[in-house]
């Protein structure tokens, strides 16, 4: 099979042991063949490609398939990058950096906003004191403060599906501007939190095994990132920078006990690193004390990833240019349907802790009905907030979880509304 991407690039080993994370050596021999370009270095050739499609405004349809010249806008920097680690690594530090250093786009984690804040700027939180209780909101805040709250569950399938919400949309952004993206974690992480959650009593049985069905079904169309950067540190240095951030909800919560916090570094490694390594290339660093940035960037420049002779990186091999217009089509006009299908396979892990009963359903829709009148109309088309409905077609929408999105704020084309 052929890669898209038609440039090798010289290869660095992962670090293999994980039980002992380190900074991968700078005396590591390579043998350099092509590298990801940073924006000082580029050429005339990486800078005047193709425009970026809009897919952000434009249904991708069919004949594009055919005619839009997606592979001519890639280069060396069309990557998933990923930056991953406890909480409190200065993770949103490193991100922006690789994302100023090499022309990426770096994508902020979703928040609990994108999900309960309307594009009208309403707030689903004001309707709580017209619900019952299990179907109030539930965002970070109210977890930190309670973990063992019955809404936990679906507190953590809500971080699950945006972090999928978010991920497909960095792939749509990769395959449709040829842009590289990097990411504050990412959705194959997020099993490090149900497994430590799990262990913690947060979670039940039937509980992990949705979730896990679930994180099957939405995962498998997706390629894995090219690169994980791994920010490591002892639990005991985790809390001392959880209390120099100085979150409120963070320093006054009791998740951050020593216990969870062993847990997920045991899941980070054993979980998600070990097996991502497989896959996607692995650059680990002790954290304890923040270093030298650009250590970070002059590593990630020493990648191979285009070496397509293991199985590392195979999920960006298509056998065809068609192969992958059908990925970027899919994402565009059918994530609703894997939504659909994860429910479906989720059907005989029925659970309070996941599912409003009738009479709960019923309170919400009440509320929402008679306090709520931004969701009367589907977005773009309610009267009420000025939206000017006569001869108007359905806004294109980037998810299916959230109510808005906030992945693009930093691209120079998105023009947020």
């Amino acid at each position: 099979m052929a890669s898209i991407f038609g440039v090798g690039i010289a290869r660095i080993n992962p670090v293999a042991c994980f039980n002992r994370l380190c900074k991968v050596s700078k005396n590591h021999n390579v043998v350099q063949v092509a590298l990801m370009t940073r924006v000082a270095d580029q050429t005339s050739s990486q800078t005047n490609k193709p425009p970026p499609y809009p897919y952000w405004e434009k249904e991708w349809r069919g004949l594009d398939r055919y005619t839009d010249p997606m592979v001519y806008r890639f280069d060396d920097n069309t990557r998933l990058l990923v930056v991953d680690g406890p909480p409190a690594m200065g993770k949103t530090k490193v991100c922006e950096k690789i994302a100023a250093e090499f022309g990426l786009l770096y994508m902020p984690p979703p928040t609990h906003d994108q999900l309960y804040i309307d594009q009208y700027g309403c707030d689903f939180r004001t309707l709580d004191p017209y619900l019952p209780r299990i179907a109030k909101t539930f965002d970070l805040p109210r977890f930190l403060e309670n973990p063992k709250d019955q809404r936990t569950a679906l507190f953590q399938e809500h971080y699950f599906l945006m972090r999928l919400d978010q991920y497909m949309n960095a792939v749509l952004h990769i395959l449709s501007t040829g842009q590289g993206v990097v990411l504050n974690r990412c959705v194959y992480s997020d099993i490090v939190f149900t497994e430590a959650m799990s262990k913690a009593g947060y979670l039940s049985t039937i509980v992990q095994n949705h979730y896990m069905t679930m994180r099957n079904v939405g995962l498998h169309p997706f390629p894995r990132p090219h690169a994980i950067i791994y920010l490591d540190a002892p639990v005991k240095v985790v809390q001392d920078k959880i209390k120099q951030r100085g979150r409120p909800e963070e320093v006054k919560s009791t998740l951050f006990s020593t216990k969870f916090l062993t847990d997920l570094e045991q899941a980070y490694k054993e979980k998600y690193l070990k097996y991502m390594s497989d896959h996607t290339h692995i650059l680990a660093y002790d954290w304890s004390k923040e270093a030298d940035l650009n250590g970070i960037t002059d590593d990630i420049n020493k990648l191979n990833l285009d070496d397509y002779s293991t199985d590392m990186l195979r999920d960006w091999v298509f056998n065809s240019r068609e192969d992958a217009a059908l990925l970027r089509e899919f994402i565009d006009q059918e994530r609703i349907d894997l939504y659909l299908n994860m429910l479906k396979a989720c059907d005989a892990l029925v659970t309070d802790d996941l599912f409003l009963s009738p009479d709960e359903n019923y309170a919400e829709e009440k509320a929402i009905k008679e306090h709520f009148p931004s969701q009367r109309y589907t977005p773009g088309f309610n009267p009420k907030f000025g939206d000017k409905v006569l001869n108007k077609e359905e806004e294109k929408t980037l998810t299916f979880c959230r109510q808005t999105v906030g992945d693009y704020v930093n691209s120079d084309f998105v023009k947020p509304k």
